[in-house]
């Protein structure tokens, strides 16, 4: 359980010696603050940005080099972190790689990012690099020799006639279940592994570890790999290259395929052309992509990884760009060209505000263009994947082999092999979600943020960035311009337009001849949901007379799952999490009860489990029974459904394969995973979508005709200060998405409460009449933007542990705050329970950034029990 080999490790272990290079490293742990660490090495320096493995307290960890060690020690880390520097710094034990992860900016970017939102710089750092490009220091629980033997059951023989012959007559004592489990799984395993599968707690393995039986250290693993390519190559092909096996085999693989498979059929030639090089998987279409999978399900293709050089694209890349762009209307060309004289004369920020299909991205592109053929790079957010395969296509077409994508859902190979790139600066264009404006450009000058009002630029676990706030940062310090463009500017950013922060360009028309949709608000209360609680006779008979033109429709609702509840018509009893306080969701197609914030399943029971009565109702819509309803009420519609569950899994061989005439038995209508689904509605293989907020994102569908929005209430009356500003944001943007194409579209909303302030917007898209409206009562309240907010969120097993600490953070951060700094709380939060951990809530507002700040660091110096969690959340998004 050692670092790699490589540094001193008799002055590692003792700490002795200060000659050599002393400098700054923050430590991949949840700690505040940085460490003063000796490099032993004579003459050598490390640069800022390179990863190191160094001892902290009684462990091996990893690190990164921040720069030369201040020059008086003892400065305060953030939040209670310990000084920097020490009277003997350790030494390093060992330098990963060869060469800094980080350049200058990235890292200077980093430095804000946790000073900003009051987060372990360590941990910023780690988490910004993509897996496969860090060491990871692992705490591993290791059989000794004698833990082998015990494991094996040696001694349990000799054990029990010592017992015997004590007149004790008990029998041997079994192997101990971590010793089993250990000896499982080849001798180690990571110590939060070992502890998820029995509840090893610490105390138990201390216990083995007196006995000599295992041991516990750390283990640093260097888990950078040479970068690879995927590529796919027809099973026809002979595998050492060259002709393949001839006419005779590719003539079988075609004769495999069935004779309506016309579209299959013209990949595997395609394949089959190829030979051995095969095609990089990359590079294809969705529809392809879709198509190969069913070829090498089939046995006809496989998929071959390659290793690339870190600085090309290897073989069967693109050459360069290929797509001729449109003529711009007069309102892009004004965009485009304030955009371009902007490039290169200093940082600026603009809020590129364009009303649904008023062709944004094609600004973004031209004004990208500009900057490449001025040598700059350019780096592209958007809110969610749902968006990128789309956008990824049209920036190749474009941009061909200079532009690298970046998200999670990619394989860690792949995302690592484009980052590689980025750096290596053969890329100049990176595409990604949020951890993306971390991405390694060179000469950066353009930032854009697409959908910048999106919530989900905000990352909810680990450190608390904002995607889009660091964007922004980052553009500055290159002295590049940022865009953020939106057709529901976020209120933040409308306020930062009349301060004359951000410069506001508009794009007031859709790019195609089409004007926006008419939207028609259908009050419930006067047209209640027929039979089905679904539809009002409006909404189906418009549906119904879209499907008899043959057009496609979108029907929208913010929930997923098949009931939103399951309620005991005898007693009231609703189903809930046994961890969290939510009610469970009935999902039909896995015939299962599912909790949405812990993932917890169970079965669907058959009687109460409070008054045992068989009388189980399930209540509430959710995507999967909306879907449902719509194959019923109109059996000949194909339908599919968008949401996190069915984008998540993986596409099925053929649009319709697994599915009967009714579409029953395949909960996704056939049509699992994002692309498949996008593929479909673009080839108008849909006729109704059935989706949740992925269906809001940025899609150009061409034949949608129709939109309906099914129950937006619940949404209106969250506890949330932004609850309204979010269902104006969403219905807009789904109502967006109908009559893009040649033909106009129509907007049907649903509701219970039609004077509600953002369905009154909605109607006659009155984004201005919204916000202003809105403003107004957020300056009454204090609400962002007009103040700024961190909340301080308590959890722990214990209530009355998280209740007593939820009140001395309130307290002292009250103290520090003083009359600068509004207090709201402590208060249970409104979903008081998750997986098993009572949650308060401690809010902190002030228009004086510098107190707030100071507020929530001394919150962070109350000493808790051992079990209850603080989490500092800097500008959040999410009251829940």
């Amino acid at each position: 359980m050692s670092a790699p080999a490589g540094a001193g490790e008799q002055a590692a272990r003792t700490g002795e010696g200060t000659a050599g290079q002393l400098v700054e490293v923050a430590v991949a742990l949840p700690v505040y603050g940085t460490f003063t660490y000796r490099d032993p090495r004579p003459g050598a320096r490390l640069a800022p940005g390179t990863q190191v493995v160094v001892p902290f307290g009684g462990r091996t960890t990893t690190g990164f080099v921040l720069g030369p060690a201040p020059p008086v020690a003892g400065s305060d880390g953030e939040l209670g972190g310990r000084a920097a520097g020490s009277a003997r710094p350790r030494d390093i034990e060992a330098v990963v790689g060869d060469g800094p992860l980080y350049d200058e900016e990235v890292l200077a970017l980093c430095r804000w990012a946790a000073e900003y939102y009051l987060a372990p710089i360590g941990e910023l750092l780690r988490a910004a690099l993509p897996q496969g490009e860090r060491a990871d220091a692992v705490r591993l629980v290791r059989l000794t020799e004698a833990g082998a033997r015990a494991a094996a059951g040696e001694g349990r023989g000799e054990r029990a006639e010592q017992l015997a012959l004590a007149g004790e007559g008990a029998p041997a004592p079994a192997v101990h279940p971590a010793l089993a489990a250990l000896a499982a799984a080849g001798g180690a395993l990571p110590m939060r592994v070992l502890a998820k599968r029995l509840g090893a707690g610490r105390l138990q393995l201390t216990k083995l570890e007196a006995e000599g039986l295992v041991e516990v250290g750390d283990e640093v693993r260097d888990r950078r790999a040479p970068p690879t390519e995927a590529f796919v190559v027809a099973r026809a092909v002979d595998p050492a290259g060259g002709g393949g096996d001839g006419a005779e085999a590719a003539a079988a693989a075609r004769a495999a395929l069935p004779s309506r498979a016309v579209a299959r059929r013209a990949v595997l030639d395609s394949l089959l052309e190829a030979g051995a090089a095969g095609l990089r998987q990359r590079d294809l279409s969705d529809a392809a992509r879709g198509h190969v999978r069913a070829l090498v399900g089939a046995g006809l293709a496989r998929i071959d990884r390659r290793a690339v050089s870190p600085g090309g694209p290897g073989p069967g890349a693109p050459r360069g760009a290929g797509a001729i762009p449109p003529t711009s209307n007069p309102a892009q060309a004004a965009a485009i060209a304030a955009l371009t004289a902007a490039l290169g004369a200093g940082p600026a920020t603009f809020l590129l505000h364009g009303v649904t299909g008023s062709g944004k991205t094609e600004v973004y592109l031209r004004t990208i263009a500009e900057a490449r053929a001025a040598g700059k790079g350019a780096l592209v957010l958007v809110p969610e994947i749902a968006l990128t395969p789309q956008l990824a296509a049209r920036f190749r077409a474009r941009f061909g082999d200079d532009v690298a994508v970046l998200h999670s859902a990619l394989p860690p190979r792949e995302r690592l092999a484009a980052w590689r790139r980025l750096r290596a600066g053969e890329v100049g264009i990176a595409l990604g979600a949020r951890s993306a404006v971390f991405a390694p450009v060179r000469a950066l000058g353009i930032v854009v943020v697409d959908e910048e009002h999106d919530a989900s630029f905000k990352q909810e676990e680990g450190v608390r960035y904002n995607g889009r706030d660091l964007a922004i940062v980052r553009a500055h310090a290159a002295k590049a311009i940022a865009v953020l463009g939106s057709a529901t500017p976020s209120l933040e950013s409308a306020r930062n337009v009349e301060q004359g922060r951000y410069v506001r360009l508009v794009l007031p028309e859709r790019a195609t001849p089409r004007p926006l949709p008419p939207v028609e608000i259908v009050d419930l209360r006067r047209h209640p949901p027929g039979a089905d609680g679904l539809f009002s006779a409006p909404l189906g008979e418009a549906v119904a007379a879209n499907l008899a033109a043959g057009q496609q429709t979108i029907l929208f609702l913010n929930r997923r799952g098949f009931s939103t509840v399951v309620l005991c018509r005898a007693c009231g009893q609703v189903i809930r999490c046994p961890h969290c306080a939510v009610s469970m969701t009935f999902h039909r197609g896995r015939d299962r009860l599912v909790c949405h914030y812990c993932g917890n399943t169970s079965p669907v029971p058959t009687r109460c489990p409070s008054c045992q009565q068989p009388r189980l109702e399930r209540l509430g819509m959710g995507t999967e029974r909306v879907e449902a309803l719509v194959r019923e009420r109109f059996p000949g519609a194909r339908v599919a459904r968008l949401d996190r569950d069915t984008a998540g899994a993986g596409a099925s061989a053929a649009p319709d394969a697994g599915r009967d005439a009714s579409g029953a038995g395949d909960p996704a209508g056939g049509r699992g995973g994002l692309e498949e689904v996008l593929r479909a509605m673009n080839a108008g293989e849909i006729d109704i979508l059935v989706g949740t907020q992925m269906v809001t994102k940025g899609h150009d569908f061409g034949g949608v005709t129709l939109v309906g929005v099914l129950h937006p209430d619940q949404s209106m009356h969250l506890p949330d200060f932004r609850a309204s500003e979010r269902v104006f944001q969403l219905i807009e943007q789904v109502a967006g998405r109908a009559g893009r194409g040649d033909r106009p579209g129509r907007v049907i909303v649903q509701t219970y409460n039609p004077e509600h302030p953002a369905i009154v917007a909605v109607r006659g898209h009155d984004y201005e009449g919204f916000v202003r409206a809105e403003m107004v009562e957020r300056r009454e309240s204090g609400y962002p933007p007009f103040s700024r907010m961190i909340a301080l969120r308590l959890d722990g097993a214990n209530e009355a542990e998280v209740r007593v600490a939820a009140a001395a953070v309130a307290a002292e951060a009250g103290r520090a705050g003083g009359a600068r700094v509004v207090l709201r709380g402590p208060a249970e939060a409104p979903i008081a329970r998750v997986r098993g951990r009572s949650r308060f809530q401690v809010w902190l507002a002030s228009t004086d950034r510098a107190a707030l700040a100071a507020s929530a660091r001394a919150a962070g110096q109350v000493k808790l029990a051992a079990d209850v969690r603080l989490v500092v959340d800097v500008d959040p998004q999410s009251t829940l």
